[in-house]
């Protein structure tokens, strides 16, 4: 008997880490492909793009070319996957008894004139015969893509993490001891606000723009690359049905100490560390109020000619975050999915990242 239940066991985690084929569709302006979840390098795959997901390893997913961050797409997958099948007699509770509710279900190991011995949310249950409808069924190995919710028709409902392995049979699916009679993915709705999000992004614009106005530098050259206030149509938010991502576009432009706006001269940004260490933290309070996919910042800077021109992007995972993987400038910097212009910099930023510090 032990054997018994120790196979079965076996069988039902089986695969709990195996997906249904689906497909993503890239969000972010380019993403990596790598090896194995977080590994080495492999190509990058442009904003737009859509690839077949073959598996899903918790927010990493597997394509024909690789690996890819999940935050940075949209994706699709069956409902289940399906990675077995088994034959089963199950006792299906039909007069309540101690803790045995309607409807609650016994893996029979063996049938006696008046009672049912069996398995019972992994423990060893003995229960009457007149108590129980004993049946033969075959039943699917399926593990869930997604958080579900499984119902039955008393209106009792669970739910169910992704990567659950469960019993789909015909009609049902046996869980937690209990045979259900539909399952639903379960969706969460957002409760970011956007135009809180807005506030926020402009007031640490409005902190960071002070904090360059007074600098050393800025007292040194007369001017510095302001941050230009986002106006809504810049802060864009995408819905999924896996989550909420968000595409800033940031406008730099020359200005000097007393206000005046400076024409006919391309904008460059001076110092790399503090305008990575802005972004992150840009990023991470974006996070901290509801993103819970990506945050893409888009850099734009004044062209000279009375316009602004892409100078690249900056990207960062949800899950990365919540990982502590964007905790610092260096962690930022390897975590995120970026391509910024090497013209976007100013050639010297070496010589103002000392200026600004005070070395000689």
């Amino acid at each position: 008997m032990k054997k018994f239940f120790s196979a079965l066991a076996l069988l039902l985690l089986t695969g709990a880490n195996a997906y249904g084929e689906g497909s993503l569709n890239v969000l972010s302006q380019a993403l990596s492909v790598r090896e194995t979840p977080g590994g080495k390098f492999v190509e990058t795959v442009n904003e737009g793009q859509e690839l077949p997901l073959l598996n899903l390893l918790g927010y990493w997913g597997r394509s024909e070319r690789g690996w890819v961050n999940c935050d940075f797409t949209d994706y699709e997958l069956p409902l289940f996957k399906v990675t077995g099948r088994i034959e089963l007699e199950v006792a299906r509770v039909v007069e309540p008894e101690g803790e045995l509710k309607e409807k609650d279900a016994v893996i029979v190991y063996r049938e006696f004139p008046d009672t049912v011995i069996g398995l019972f949310k992994g423990r060893p249950v003995e229960v009457g015969k007149e108590r129980v409808a004993v049946e033969k069924e075959e039943f699917e190995v399926a593990v869930a893509n997604y958080p579900l919710l499984l119902f039955d028709s008393s209106g009792k409902r669970i739910k169910v993490k992704a990567g659950t392995p469960l019993l789909k049979g015909l009609s049902n699916y046996l869980y937690g001891g209990h045979l259900w009679d539909r399952a639903e993915r379960l969706k969460e709705e957002s409760q970011l606000n956007r135009e809180e999000l807005l506030k926020e992004v402009n007031r640490l614009i409005d902190i960071f723009n002070s904090v360059k106005l007074s600098s050393p530098l800025s007292e040194r050259l007369g001017y510095y690359a302001k941050t230009l206030p986002v106006k809504s149509e810049d802060l864009i938010v995408v819905k999924t049905p896996t989550g909420v991502g968000v595409f800033v576009k940031l406008k730099y432009r020359f200005i000097t100490k007393d206000g005046r706006v400076i024409t006919g001269r391309k904008t460059r940004l001076f110092l790399k560390r503090s305008n990575f260490e802005f972004w992150r933290k840009l990023t991470n309070e974006l996070f901290n109020s509801g993103v819970n996919k990506f945050v893409e910042i888009d850099v734009y800077r004044f062209d000279g000619e009375g316009g602004f021109e892409e100078g690249g992007f900056v990207a960062s995972s949800y899950h990365l975050f919540k990982e502590g993987k964007l905790k610092d400038y260096e962690s930022f910097v390897e975590s995120s999915e970026s391509n910024l212009s090497e013209d976007l910099w100013f050639f010297a930023d070496q010589v103002y990242e000392r200026l600004e510090s005070g070395e000689n």
